[in-house]
């Protein structure tokens, strides 16, 4: 994949594995950059930073406090809108779980509190899953194992339930966002061909399939504008993902 991070950007990652290393020594198995920093789509101002740890063994709750405190916000400024960092244990990932359990889920950012959660039962498990089938395809190790070695593959019929798990979010969420639509498109995208993409490359395939409706191209536009879109063209195209997906794995019965 093409790299078109800024400089400031590489450095900060950088930065980032370095205190990973110090501080886990062993213990840390690799350190993989997801998202649309990892194959090509970054874009300054738009985009975060998604990037996931793997352990050996859980940690204890002190080692997951000095873990936050050496890469949240107020130790190491985030140069991206946010950092999304979440740590696993090895055996949480690899094999791979429907509902992948993590030690640490941390939003931290320029123009966020910060988000931090330990417990995975308090967060929808969808999110975590399609990040990793995703990573596992188009991510870029920063450290330690490639990401096809860490990671067990994801089955496709979990993908296809994550993907169902996401949209329903989105309809009760956010659904008039260019994040509902374009996040739409990068699961039909994947129902249809079996690969993964960026949001945008996403909608930019949808607008050349039959039937894709006009809001597609609206939620492009809308990714810098803040649009809000219109919730019957929205559900419209909701609908076409919905009869793909049952369509490539009729009541998720195929892996």
């Amino acid at each position: 994949m093409a790299n078109n991070l800024p400089a400031e950007v590489e450095a900060y990652l950088q930065e980032l594995v370095k205190r990973l290393t110090e501080y886990l020594n062993d213990q840390l198995v690799g350190v993989y950059l997801f998202g649309s920093a990892s194959y090509g789509a970054y874009e300054p101002g738009l985009s975060d930073l998604d990037v996931q740890a793997i352990v050996k063994n859980p940690l204890d709750t002190a080692a997951k406090q000095a873990i936050i405190s050496r890469v949240n916000q107020a130790a190491l400024p985030c140069p991206a809108t946010k950092l999304e960092f979440v740590v696993y244990a090895q055996e949480a990932v690899n094999p791979a779980s429907r509902h992948p359990m993590f030690e640490i889920n941390l939003n931290t950012g320029p123009h966020q509190s910060d988000h931090i959660s330990l417990d995975p039962a308090s967060e929808a498990s969808h999110w975590f899953l399609l990040d990793i089938a995703m990573g596992r395809q188009l991510g870029r190790s920063l450290y330690g194992l490639e990401t096809t070695d860490a990671f067990a593959a994801i089955p496709r019929r979990w993908i296809l339930e994550g993907i169902s798990n996401s949209l329903a979010w989105h309809q009760a969420n956010e659904l008039n966002s260019a994040n509902s639509v374009l996040n739409a498109c990068r699961g039909w995208r994947y129902i249809v061909t079996e690969e993964f993409s960026s949001k945008l490359d996403g909608a930019k395939w949808a607008v050349q399939q039959q039937g894709c409706p006009d809001v597609v191209s609206r939620a492009i536009a809308a990714r810098k504008t803040g649009e809000k879109l219109p919730t019957d063209q929205v559900m419209t195209l909701y609908d076409i993902v919905m009869a793909a997906s049952r369509s490539a794995c009729p009541v998720y019965g195929s892996t």
